[in-house]
């Protein structure tokens, strides 16, 4: 599936739900009972929550919509899509622990050509953008459509650059190798920044701080990322809602996207008051359409700020979601999804073996990934979007199957 992942990156990153499905398929031969250890009862307590609170959320009747026979046929309510994808995930997990390691090797080589291809495929879009938008344009829109996807894209291959740059270092033991593995790295972040996508350039540096912690804590590195991780999930309402609001108000100059959604966090933070405890059920998010101009102060600091009073007038204050998945656990799941999501993350930490204990490469590329889905988590895709945790899913099977092959020749 792996080579399918430059493509589906390309064309805009929805398609990694269905890659991820036929992936589970493919696996079933390969899929044993697994062994219910904390961190899944965990996982599959919070997976039900969300379920559970999709019954009271906007898309409670959307169980089974659309006629089969007639190619409509979708699952709207986004609490099953998310357990659905779950489900495949952990069937992947146990198939890619289950495989003959001996083949590894070879898919590895398939997988590292796939994420350099798609390394080419950004640099190269980063660098002629103007050019293919308008090569582009009689078939996707060149203002909003496309360079979107271009962004995704970018994002996408965010998922993989930590396994890349950490096989690349790690190949042999010669600073050409290293030196490549920067050049790469510096490549990729010119190429984050022509690229408009200011989630991909937090997320390399959030990738590198992890993989820092993991080289400075060898023993208690994945416990300092994933606790870190459960505490910034515990207290996103205060740090966003609160603390980011409190910045604005200092008079700091914004990014005009940031200080929308720092309004957004705030709004945010009035519906997580409103159903502090079950939440306002998943996607809620998408019919709270208030606009800036329901809100006149805002409205006022906004114009004052940027001009352009109308366009902000008509502009919602949540654009379809939080844009910070933290943000929208506590509104959509409430307290206890809140508890339960950091709860995984945390049982997370504590399952991983100590970083000492991993091989090199997949040592940092798994830190590396979890920095760069932070990133992700806190600024781009909603938390609902499958097609965002199939590409984690992959892009951690792939880890996984990096582990095991390593073990295998130290060994």
């Amino acid at each position: 599936m792996l080579v399918l992942w430059p493509v589906i990156a390309y064309m805009g990153a929805q398609g990694y739900s269905g890659a991820v499905a036929i992936a589970a398929l493919l696996g079933l031969f390969f899929v044993r009972v697994p062994n219910l250890d904390r961190l899944t009862i965990i996982g599959a307590a919070f997976t039900l929550w969300v379920v559970i609170a999709s019954f009271w959320g906007p898309e409670a009747e959307g169980l089974l919509v659309g006629d089969l026979g007639a190619g409509s046929f979708s699952i709207e309510m986004p609490g099953v899509r998310f357990a659905l994808t779950a489900l495949a995930g952990l069937g992947i997990f146990v198939a890619t622990g289950r495989v003959i390691i001996g083949t590894s090797r070879r898919s590895l080589k398939v997988i590292v050509g796939a994420g350099f291809v798609q390394f080419m495929s950004v640099v190269i879009t980063a660098l002629f953008m103007a050019q293919i938008l308008a090569l582009l344009a009689p078939i996707s829109d060149p203002v909003r459509e496309m360079p979107q996807n271009l962004m995704r894209n970018a994002n996408a291959f965010l998922m993989l650059l930590p396994f890349l740059l950490a096989w690349v270092w790690h190949r042999e033991a010669s600073p050409k190798w290293a030196f490549a593995a920067i050049g790469m790295a510096l490549a990729s972040f010119v190429a984050f920044i022509l690229t408009g996508t200011q989630t991909a350039l937090m997320g390399m540096v959030l990738m590198l701080l992890a993989m820092a912690i993991v080289k400075h804590f060898p023993v208690n590195g994945f416990k300092i990322i994933c606790g870190s991780l459960a505490a910034y999930i515990m207290a996103a309402p205060l740090l966003f809602c609160v603390g980011v609001a409190h910045l604005r108000d200092l008079g700091l100059p914004l990014p005009k996207s940031f200080f929308s959604r720092s309004y957004s966090w705030e709004l945010v933070g009035t519906k997580i008051a409103e159903s502090p405890l079950l939440g306002h059920g998943p996607e809620a998010s998408q019919v709270w359409t208030d606009t800036f101009g329901d809100h006149p102060e805002w409205l006022a600091d906004a114009a004052a700020r940027y001009g352009s009073e109308y366009a902000w007038q008509v502009y919602r204050v949540i654009p379809i979601h939080p844009h910070n998945m933290s943000l929208q656990i506590w509104a959509e799941t409430g307290l206890v999804g809140a508890i339960l999501a950091a709860g995984f993350v945390l049982a997370l930490g504590w399952r991983l073996k100590a970083p000492s204990d991993w091989p090199s490469i997949s040592r940092y590329a798994a830190a590396g990934l979890i920095g760069a889905c932070v990133a992700i988590c806190s600024f781009s895709y909603s938390m609902w979007n499958e097609a965002f945790w199939g590409s984690v899913i992959l892009a951690s099977a792939v880890v996984f199957l990096q582990a095991r092959q390593d073990g295998r020749d130290e060994a």
